[in-house]
This record gives C-alpha cells, sequence and structure tokens, in this order.
C-alpha cells in the first residue's frame, strides 16, 4: 500500500476505445454504430480528444512546512532506503537504476534540476487528471527541494524521489491498482502495472513526455473523460444542489400530485409552486433521462431519481472510478473480439477494426450480479441442456418444489444422483422435499433436456470460466422490454443468439450457417468448437460520451463506482484540487 497522503463513450465509445487502444471516436451511442468514426486509422492519434494542458500551478495544491534533508549522496540514501520521511518503496529498483549511472542523478545537470524534471514534475501535479493523487507520489516535497538548486543534499534527494515518483505514476497508469474482490472480480483477469525494470529502461531513450506518452493511457473515451474532470473539479456546484437529494417513495409519474414535485421544479429550473408533475415538468425530465442514458419515459423511478441527485462532488467520483476501470483493459486488442457493458445491458462484436453488430442483453440482477471478467469464446453449444446451478436450485426450485413435487417433470427436468455411469435417475415425485438437507441437496443434479422449457434457448455460448457465467440464448424474449434489463441470475441472455452463433462459428473451418440451422432441427445437444478462439471482455463502465462529444453519467447498477471509490480513498485518498463541493 502506498504511504497515505492528507488530501482531491457512447458506451459504444468505450468499446471502440478498448477495440484499438481507446482511440479517439467520440460520437457514438450506446445503440448505435458510426462506422464514418471507427476504423484502422484511429489508432493513430487522438487529437481530437486531447486534454488541455493544465499549467504548473493552475490548481492550487497546498505546500507543506519547510523540509530538512540530511546531508547525503545518492548512494548513502539508497542505503537507508528513505528521503526524508518516505520509505522508498522499489529500492531494489532504484539500487539497480543508480548503480548503472555509478550513482549519478538522472533529472539533475549542472547542480539544478534539467528540463525533464520540470516536465515530471508537472506531470506529477497534474496527475490528478487521471483521477490520481499527486501527494502519493510525493509531490509537496519533491516541488519543494525542486526550488533549491545549487543544494546538492536537496538535489540528491529530489532525484531519487522524482525517480520513485516516475515509478509510481506509471504503474499507476498502466494497470489495477485495487483488490476487485468486492466487484465480483480476480485481479487476475485485468491488466497488470508495468514492471519497475521496464520503466525504468525507458529512461533517457527520449525526452520524459515522449517516454511517459508511450505508456499512458492515450484513447478518445479516457481522454474525454479527463477533460470532463478537469471541467468539474474547477466549476461551481450547481444552485439546485441546496434540495438534493430528492427523495421519493416508489415513483411519480406524469400528472401525478407529490411533495416531492416542488423540489423537481427547482432542479430542473420549471417555475410553479404546484405540486402537480406537469406537462412542463416533465418534458425536462424526458430530456434529462434521453440525455443520461435512461428511457424517456418521464417517469420518476429509482434509476432516474439516482442520475438527478447527482451532485458535482457525485459526478466526479463516477468519472475517477470510470477511468480506473478503462485503465484495467490491455490496449492491445485482437481482430476479432466480444465485449459485454453490464450496466448498460448490451454487447458489441467487433472484427477487422469494425463493429458487427450489437444487441441488448439481459444482464444479472443485483442480488445475483453479472461477474466481469475476461475470458476466451471456445465455440457454441446448440440445443443445451441446463444444469441448475447450486444457487438457483436452492433459493429458487426447492421451495417450488415443496409446494409441487411435480414441478420438474412440467419443466422437462431430470432429477439424478451422482455423476457419470454410477448416476441414478430419481423419481421427484417419491421425495419427501420438506425434509430435504442443504448437504442432500448439493449431491442433486437438476437437468432441464433441450426444448422450450429450457431457459437457455437454443444457444449457448461456450466460455469456460470460474463463475460459470455464459452468454446464452432465453426461452422469455418478453424480458428484453424490461427497464434496466438487469433479471438474470447472473448469466448474460442475449436478444439475437443465431446473430452471435453465426459470428463465432465462422471461426469454424467448413461450417455454414445452414449447417447450423440442420443441426438445431435435430433438437439434439451438439458442441461445436473453433480453431481460433475469440477473447470476451465483460467489463463495468457508467461513463460514456454521447453523439454530441457530450459525457453521460450513466446508472451504477450495483454500487460498483461507490465501491470504487472508497477503496481509492483507502489506497491513496481522492485529490481535489479546486474543491468547492
Amino acid at each position: 500500500m502506498k504511504p497515505k497522503s492528507v488530501v482531491r463513450l457512447s458506451l459504444f465509445l468505450s468499446v471502440c476505445a478498448l477495440a484499438y487502444g481507446n482511440s479517439a471516436m467520440a460520437g457514438c451511442t450506446p445503440d448505435q454504430y458510426c462506422p464514418e468514426r471507427y476504423n484502422n486509422s484511429a489508432r493513430e492519434g487522438v487529437e481530437s480528444a486531447v486534454v488541455p494542458r493544465v499549467e504548473r500551478g493552475a490548481a492550487p495544491i497546498a505546500k507543506s512546512a519547510p523540509i530538512e534533508v540530511q546531508s547525503a549522496d545518492i548512494f548513502e540514501l539508497l542505503q537507508e532506503g528513505r528521503v526524508h520521511k518516505y520509505k522508498l518503496q522499489n529500492l531494489d529498483g532504484l539500487r539497480e537504476f543508480y548503480k548503472a549511472r555509478n550513482f549519478q542523478p538522472y533529472w539533475v545537470s549542472r547542480g539544478r534540476p534539467n528540463d525533464d524534471a520540470q516536465e515530471m514534475l508537472d506531470m506529477i501535479q497534474n496527475s490528478w487528471t487521471h483521477g490520481l493523487n499527486p501527494y502519493s507520489y510525493q509531490y509537496d516535497t519533491i516541488a519543494q527541494l525542486y526550488e533549491r538548486d545549487g543544494d546538492d543534499a536537496a538535489m540528491f534527494a529530489m532525484d531519487v524521489l522524482l525517480t520513485e515518483a516516475y515509478i509510481e505514476y506509471g504503474q499507476d497508469l498502466t494497470g489495477i491498482r485495487v483488490n476487485p474482490a468486492t466487484l465480483k472480480s480476480n485481479k487476475k483477469f485485468w491488466q497488470q502495472p508495468l514492471t519497475t525494470q521496464y520503466l525504468l529502461s525507458l529512461l533517457g531513450r527520449n525526452d520524459i513526455d515522449d517516454v511517459v506518452a508511450s505508456f499512458a493511457p492515450r484513447g478518445g473515451t479516457y481522454n474525454r473523460l479527463r477533460k470532463e474532470l478537469i471541467t468539474l473539479v474547477n466549476e461551481e456546484p450547481e444552485p439546485y444542489e441546496g434540495v438534493l437529494p430528492i427523495r421519493v417513495k416508489g415513483a411519480i409519474h406524469p400528472y401525478e400530485q407529490h411533495q416531492a414535485v416542488r423540489d423537481l421544479r427547482i432542479r430542473f429550473g420549471v417555475g410553479g409552486d404546484s405540486l402537480v408533475y406537469d406537462d412542463a415538468l416533465a418534458a425536462r425530465v424526458m430530456a434529462f433521462q434521453a440525455a443520461n442514458g435512461l428511457k424517456a419515459d418521464g417517469i420518476v423511478g429509482p434509476a432516474t431519481l439516482g442520475a438527478i441527485n447527482k451532485n458535482r462532488r457525485g459526478k466526479i467520483h463516477q468519472v475517477i472510478a470510470n477511468l480506473e476501470r478503462l485503465r484495467w483493459v490491455p490496449e492491445n486488442k485482437p481482430d476479432k473480439f466480444v465485449i459485454v457493458n453490464v450496466p448498460s445491458a448490451m454487447l458489441w462484436a467487433v472484427e477487422n477494426g469494425r463493429v458487427a453488430f450489437d444487441m441488448p442483453v439481459i444482464v444479472g440482477r443485483k442480488e445475483r450480479p453479472t461477474n466481469i471478467f475476461i475470458t476466451e469464446i471456445t465455440g457454441v453449444r446448440l440445443n443445451p441442456t441446463w444444469t441448475v446451478p447450486p444457487t438457483i436450485k436452492k433459493e429458487d426450485i426447492l421451495p417450488k418444489l415443496r409446494e409441487d413435487g411435480g414441478y420438474l417433470e412440467t419443466k422437462g427436468m431430470e432429477l439424478t444422483h451422482g455423476l457419470g455411469s454410477d448416476a441414478l435417475t430419481l423419481d421427484p415425485n417419491a421425495i419427501d422435499w420438506s425434509t430435504v438437507t442443504e448437504d442432500e441437496l448439493r449431491t442433486l443434479r437438476m437437468v432441464q433436456v433441450p426444448g422450450a422449457h429450457n431457459p437457455l434457448g437454443s444457444y449457448r455460448v461456450l466460455m469456460p470460466n470460474s463463475y460459470n457465467i455464459y452468454l446464452h440464448d432465453t426461452n422469455e424474449p418478453h424480458y428484453f422490454d424490461t427497464p434496466g434489463r438487469a433479471i438474470s441470475s447472473g448469466c448474460v441472455r442475449m436478444k439475437r443468439p443465431r446473430e452471435m452463433a453465426d459470428f463465432i462459428l465462422r471461426e469454424k473451418r467448413g461450417w455454414t450457417p445452414e449447417k447450423t440451422q440442420n443441426t438445431l432441427d435435430t433438437a439434439k445437444l451438439h458442441d461445436l468448437y473453433v480453431q481460433n478462439v475469440i477473447p470476451v471482455y465483460i467489463v463495468y463502465y457508467t461513463a460514456w460520451v454521447d453523439d454530441g462529444g457530450e459525457v453521460v453519467l450513466g446508472n451504477d447498477l450495483y454500487g460498483y463506482d461507490d465501491e470504487i471509490i472508497k477503496m481509492l480513498t483507502h489506497l491513496d485518498e481522492i485529490f481535489i484540487p479546486v474543491d468547492n463541493t
């Protein structure tokens, strides 16, 4: 853990960003693809989304009291393992780096900081635009030492601290910093920070600006979120924040009367004292819903109210959380992959630098969330059986069996005990389900045969993972009309599964859509494996860029933004340089 400091897409655009280095492609909404903005040339730069340079001193950062440094050269500092009161975190790497330089400074020339030192200090100060904390890189100490040119002890201390800061900053920019267990994920799936040795090997090859640019996130979505963070930090809170949060139990529909309507009028700048939710207010709410990726029905329900109640600080935190998660996903992607964004319940299939198609999906409800992870698609199962998972078996099926012992039979499900050739088929009507214990239930397998009752429908995507989460068809397509589409037990249901199956099976030599249909017609389970596996990314982004290049802050479906902010606060605090909140 770092020492603590004292102190601050269309969704599809995020998909494009993942596809080719977070390339700059503003102007796509979550539900449409903008082909003129997405092509291979997008790799070449992000000029349209470059973050304005924040000049040194622009963000008022408090300086600590004057410091005293020990009279020691670089060798002695590294022997002691600390500079001033700071314990060096990358001591082995620092010793190797300076040993190769005969313990001569890197950031100091002729007794004073060189140009790279100034540039590195500027980057540390402005690290808050990435959602990072300058104080976690000892900014205040380095800045004071920087001013003491001609003082050898100060310059040696600054040099070592600046090298340490470069390592820490480089690692924070290039990989996951937290344990995502509370986000139903595992650190192993996500991009790991660059090693100390690799980062140090880059020094001296180019100016420090170019060195950092070679590994820093450079995508359009990422940089647009950085710009949004700068804007939010420097603007005053909106006058309406005084009435937030607005509290509503249930929902408010147009033309209803409710005490919260008065505060909603203030929030949306609609005059009048009436408590009736009238047309003028409904029009503002519907425009707000559309701009924030919500169903524009005018109903002020939980999702809409959550977006309405976001104040400036909440928006800052949401942007920081998404910047953090964007850094988890590797920028280099193969020519073909699939991505699912859980909060927006959308899927995209990318091939040869273009989105082949996108589609709505159904994801896990809050009580049974869809895990976020990366794996590979190895094929497709046609006419799948469904083995009931332990949670569903215990919480959903067992209560139904206690009401009706014939439930499994009506759903076309087989009940067995044991595995393989030793498995015994049981008659569910012969079991007293009211006496079945949890241990006994674990020994029973409930398998639904292919057919109309099977919740997996006709297609299951083969994508091995420890969570037993997969993409599949559904026998209940009407649920795609459910607002939010977060109703499953964790797996991801696809609206157009045949399109996904054809996309995958193009990687199987000699296979055709006609063969798929013929296999489906047999009504028998059949696994089809592909020669070239296809990566699939199950991610969690709540911020994206709309058609007009504006940032949309969407619904935090599982509350993971708050979890990220808690973890980052514990790690090295959340830094807001101009705290007007």
